[in-house]
């Protein structure tokens, strides 16, 4: 028996990183679809065969764009039951530096996800007090950031269901965005550059709007 569930155990593990492998091809050239709108000079490079991160200079309507990929663990049974469980899945990281600074910063994500950690810990980094935005939680607590976590929540539509973490910050990395992305194949990688356009626009509008 133990031989018979040792096999099945292997053959799960080798089965599991081809997938991941494929997948993350899968969603390595969705993301540089997704950048050839932004610049025309692409970096890749690959961390592990499941796992890379794509810099793009210049990034059009950005200073600088940065996508991450990591797709979901597929070859040890309990840790693809864990990730089912706490809501991982191929997941896409994009990191903008933007023309303009934002006003202000906020942390707005999805509890139990698995950036939530981080997002806690920066938002106790900033001594932000934290408030439920409806399945969200947002940092700072306030009115505008309400309003802005709202409308940022509006420009997602549809793929709100995938989102894990949106950060916002008046330095470095001004804008980062972390969605869960199964199915490439049924999400227009142009689609995804036009969200982060729109995404960028609200980021500035409001900053604009309280000038």
């Amino acid at each position: 028996m133990l031989v018979v569930l040792g096999g099945l155990l292997i053959i799960w593990y080798l089965a599991g990183n081809e997938l991941m492998r494929r997948r993350a091809q899968r969603l390595a050239l969705w993301c540089k679809k997704a950048a050839d709108g932004m610049g025309s000079k692409q970096a890749v490079k690959w961390y592990t065969l499941h796992s890379f991160r794509l810099d793009v200079e210049p990034a059009g309507s950005f200073r600088s764009a940065a996508l991450t990929g990591l797709t979901e663990s597929w070859d040890v049974p309990l840790i693809w039951l864990w990730n089912r469980l706490n809501w991982r899945r191929d997941m896409v990281l994009a990191q903008l530096t933007l023309d303009k600074q934002p006003l202000w910063g906020l942390e707005l994500y999805r509890l139990r996800a698995v950036l939530a950690g981080d997002a806690q810990q920066a938002a106790r980094t900033e001594g932000w007090d934290e408030e439920a935005l409806e399945e969200f939680r947002l940092a700072p607590a306030n009115d505008a950031n309400r309003k802005l976590g709202l409308e940022l929540l509006a420009n997602l539509g549809e793929q709100r269901q995938h989102l894990i973490r949106l950060s916002v910050r008046r330095r470095e990395t001004h804008l980062s965005l972390a969605l869960n992305v199964p199915q490439p194949d049924s999400w227009p990688p142009e689609e995804f550059h036009a969200l982060l356009e729109r995404m960028t626009a609200t980021v500035l509008s409001s900053a604009a709007s309280a000038a």
